[in-house]
């Protein structure tokens, strides 16, 4: 007996970005995705409170700037989040306001891709991580454990 294949609807695209080669290459391959299928992309990039910028949170916080305000103004310093959004735009893709949060990236990705009722995550397989090569437990590979819905690593 045969098994009846069920076809693939693919609505919405997340795509993750942290600035790699890899993520960079993820983008491009959800423009293609996108396309085919005529897809939302939604972009997100997930900032650890490591990574701020030295001297950031303590002239948000001495100015009193509001913390909605103060994630802002750090993605707004990732160039990378809105070049994607200027290629994917100009490719013809539907593209959905960028998503710019702060915590872990494999939760944050998974919390906001069902949030986004995502059909697809794209990522890069590897990040920025220094240790990226070394441990198991990666963010991709949590993402593609733990997701809802389908996941494309690209490398």
């Amino acid at each position: 007996m045969s098994e009846r294949i069920v076809p693939i609807a693919v609505n919405r695209i997340l795509v993750a970005l942290d600035g790699s080669d890899h993520s960079k290459k993820a983008a491009e391959l959800a423009v293609d995705i996108a396309k085919k299928w005529s897809a939302e992309v939604n972009l997100i990039h997930v900032r650890e409170e490591k990574n701020i910028p030295k001297g950031f949170k303590e002239y948000a916080e001495a100015e009193r700037i509001p913390a909605s305000n103060y994630f802002a103004m750090v993605c707004e310093r990732d160039q990378f989040l809105g070049e994607a959004e200027n290629r994917l735009r100009e490719a013809g893709v539907k593209v959905a306001e960028p998503i710019c949060v702060f915590g872990d990236p494999a939760d944050r990705i998974i919390k906001e891709a069902k949030r986004v009722k995502a059909d697809l995550i794209v990522m890069g397989s590897r990040g920025l991580g220094r240790f990226s090569k070394v441990f198991m437990g990666s963010v991709s590979t949590k993402v593609c454990n733990h997701a809802h819905c389908t996941c494309i690593t690209v490398k």
